[in-house]
Parts: C-alpha cells; sequence; structure tokens
C-alpha cells in the first residue's frame, strides 16, 4: 500500500454501506490511490473487502470527537478526509496536486458575524480570542492534511475540545472546534467551490447526477454552473436520487447490499411527515399555553 498519498473515512453501522460506495467511486476514478476506513471492530468483517486498510477506532472517543484525531488514524503522509456520504466523480488527484503543500486544507469562507447551525455564536469567539475573522467550514465533509506540520491543527483542535464549553455553543461539532483552531492559528479556507458539491446548493431544481456515467452538474447561486469532483450527499438531502446512485454504484461493482431504498424512505417520511406534524404541535400547543396565561392573568 502506497502511504504517501491516501483517502481515509470513518463509518458507523448506520452509515457503513453508504462509506462502500465511497470507497467504490474512489476506486473507479482514482485508482492509484489507496482507502481506508475507521470503524468500531464489529464492522471490519462487514467491510475490510472495500478498503487497503481497516483502523479499529479509539473507544475512548464519541460522535464527532473521532474527526479531531484523523492525524492520529491516517496512516497517509499526505491525506484526504472525506465523509462516509460523499460520491466522487472524477480523478481526485489534481486537488492532491492544488493543495499539496498545506499543513491543512478544507473549503469554506471567512466570517466576521453569524452563527453556526450548532450555535456556536462567531462574533463572540472572535473577541473571545482576539482575532477579526473566523474561518467558516460548516458543513465541509471533507479536509486534506499533511504530515507532520498538520499535527498544530489537530493538536489546537483537541485543546478547542477539552475546554469546549467556555466557547458557548449549543452543541459539541468538529466542524466548528476545527474552525476554532483554524482561527486560532490564522489558518484560512480554500475557495475552490467547484471541488465539492451538494445538491443543498442546487437552484430550481437544476441538480443532476449519473455516476454510471460520471455526470454531476447543477446551477449555484453564487457560482453559476457547478460540475464537482465529489458530492455530498448529508442526511435528508435528496434521500431518494442518493439511493438510485448507490443501487448503480453497487451494480456497477457486482456489490450487493440492501436497505438502501428502506433508509431513503425512513428519511423522506421524517423530513416531509413527521418534522411539519412535530412543529405544527408544538405551535399549538404554544397557542394553549398563551391563551391559558391570558385567561389567568386577563
Amino acid at each position: 500500500m502506497d502511504l504517501e498519498y491516501g483517502v481515509i473515512t470513518l463509518a458507523i453501522p448506520k452509515d457503513y454501506k453508504k462509506a462502500i460506495a465511497l470507497a467504490l467511486t474512489l476506486k473507479e476514478h482514482s485508482p492509484m490511490l489507496s482507502i481506508s476506513i475507521v470503524c468500531s471492530e464489529a464492522l471490519k468483517e462487514k467491510v475490510k473487502k472495500y478498503f487497503d486498510a481497516v483502523i479499529i477506532e479509539r473507544s475512548d472517543l464519541k460522535g464527532f470527537e473521532h474527526k479531531l484525531y484523523l492525524d492520529e488514524y491516517s496512516p497517509y503522509e499526505k491525506t484526504f478526509f472525506f465523509d462516509a456520504d460523499i460520491l466522487i466523480m472524477k480523478d481526485i488527484m489534481p486537488i492532491f496536486e492544488r493543495w499539496k503543500g498545506s499543513d491543512y486544507a478544507v473549503r469554506g469562507r471567512l466570517a466576521v458575524d453569524g452563527k453556526s447551525s450548532f450555535g456556536l455564536n462567531r462574533k463572540y469567539i472572535l473577541n473571545l480570542i482576539g482575532k477579526d475573522k473566523f474561518s467558516v467550514i460548516d458543513g465541509a465533509g471533507h479536509a486534506y492534511f499533511e504530515k507532520p506540520g498538520c499535527k498544530l491543527l489537530f493538536d489546537t483542535s483537541r485543546e478547542v475540545l477539552s475546554q469546549y464549553s467556555i466557547y458557548k455553543a449549543n452543541k459539541f461539532a468538529d466542524e466548528d472546534a476545527v474552525g476554532i483552531a483554524m482561527t486560532i492559528i490564522g489558518i484560512k479556507p480554500k475557495d475552490n467551490n467547484g471541488f465539492l458539491g451538494s445538491p443543498w446548493c442546487a437552484i430550481n431544481n437544476s441538480f443532476y447526477i449519473d455516476t454510471t456515467n460520471s455526470i454531476c452538474s447543477y446551477f449555484d447561486l453564487l457560482y453559476g454552473e457547478v460540475n464537482p469532483y465529489a458530492v455530498h450527499f448529508p442526511s435528508f438531502a435528496y434521500p431518494i436520487i442518493y439511493a438510485r446512485e448507490l443501487r448503480r454504484t453497487y451494480r456497477r461493482n457486482n456489490v450487493k447490499i440492501t436497505g438502501i431504498w428502506w433508509q431513503a424512505i425512513r428519511e423522506v417520511f421524517i423530513f416531509n411527515v413527521l418534522w411539519p406534524f412535530s412543529y405544527k404541535c408544538k405551535s399549538v400547543i404554544n397557542v394553549i399555553n398563551n391563551w391559558r396565561k391570558l385567561k389567568l392573568n386577563p
């Protein structure tokens, strides 16, 4: 296994099937690259035939915390990390070459205010650490890093985690912790906006993908037509289309995996039925409570 360049991903029981599709599409477009997976011992037998190496996750870490230890998990000198729910559409070696020489690189933007989806107040953080611009990498799903230079970023991120309560976020998120670390160190996000795409970014129902023919394109409000190297399908993002492309990927590679459509239907139900119903119920309860208050305090 070539240890100079490589890809690494993380998987838990609910998304290891997605990680397999990531590995299959990477091998289709970048067959020279090795790919390793970090997972529990329980998943090892299910995934090992699709990856060049299986790395058993640390039992003392949970959830997003594993992403702050990618430098220790990765066996490669130059590593691309991808979330399990990403499909590769083109050879990514040109991105390796473009970002080579960076201790740590991730797509994003600079901001002076605003809140993350996990409740991190960026203006508060900037005042707290004495910086004027925050490195925002919300929903990144990827990162590139080189050893040994990346250690400073990961060490700083782990230090942020150890004292996360002082940052007053609603809950922990790796992208916020890494964003804080990047801001402290002075690492600016990359602006390669055509590198990674997502159906969430498509306007006017313009999103189109066909992994069999290596086609993905859509129109972005800011960047116009996008033809990404990789596509990110976070939870509830076009689950039926994602399931279709997973099935296409498995079939092209003669892989038999079931349960994909059930997961997609479940996400559609939660997003379109359960959540709206829950929101309406809460609204009705709020109206009733307000009415009761008025009755008690006319």
